[in-house]
């Protein structure tokens, strides 16, 4: 896996042996308080399969300035969506810097990264494909599901329509198709913002779109998981 920099974006990249017959280029969007290195092994499996495979570093991980105590709860609080919508902002200027079109783009996220994935391909609809795996895109209603979960007060006005900003449940649906992941156990991102955003799917009918819920599965990655998304991203 090799770090490149272009434009002032750092980001690490995997290229295929051979390259398939899509010619898409996957961007994978780690977890919070994660890094594009944890993320490795997986962009390897898919590099495998003929893709080509970029990892971005987010603001406020990596050399971004990372956060200091990035698990801390007021840290949470204060940086997670404000990280998820600085990177939705950047998109279309990073794959400009990189020379790619978001038609030969696939985006697949994992926790927070599900919800930038999410919330990427909402607004931009030219994109190749969504891959959300144990995040959201129902971002009001998480949201509010973590102030329920940490006895937090209710979200302001200002919060709740900054966030509509950006939810995907609140965009016009793409053409291009969907892969919803999460375990049914999930402790950290509640699956409901996964069931609200599939509801809104089949609601606005569109075809060519999967839920895969996983049974007795907390905020992970499984090996199951994994099979399903290379098999999806064949096919695709």
């Amino acid at each position: 896996m090799e770090k490149n920099t272009i434009d002032g974006f750092n980001y690490y990249a995997v290229e295929p042996k051979n390259q398939n017959e899509s010619k898409k280029v996957i961007l994978i969007y780690h977890g919070w308080g994660g890094s594009t290195s944890g993320y490795r092994d997986l962009a390897e499996e898919i590099a495998e399969e003929g893709f080509h495979v970029i990892i971005p570093e987010i603001v406020n991980h990596d050399t971004r300035q990372p956060l200091a105590n990035p698990f801390e709860a007021k840290t949470i609080q204060m940086y997670f969506w404000e990280t998820i919508m600085t990177t939705i902002d950047e998109f279309p200027d990073f794959i400009k810097a990189l020379g790619i079109i978001g038609e030969d783009v696939i985006l697949i996220g994992s926790s927070m990264g599900g919800c930038i994935a999410n919330g990427i391909f909402a607004r931009e609809q030219e994109v190749g494909g969504l891959v959300n795996i144990n995040g959201s895109g129902s971002f009001v209603l998480s949201e509010r599901m973590f102030r329920e979960r940490d006895y937090r007060e209710a979200m302001s006005g200002t919060v709740r329509k900054r966030l509509m900003e950006y939810d995907p449940v609140e965009r016009p649906i793409g053409p291009s198709p969907v892969l919803l992941m999460h375990g049914d156990c999930d402790e950290v991102m509640p699956i409901e913002g996964q069931r609200d955003y599939d509801h809104y799917l089949k609601k606005e009918q569109k075809k060519n779109a999967k839920f895969l819920v996983y049974e007795g599965v907390n905020h992970q990655i499984t090996r199951d998981m994994v099979g399903d998304l290379i098999g999806w991203l064949k096919r695709v």
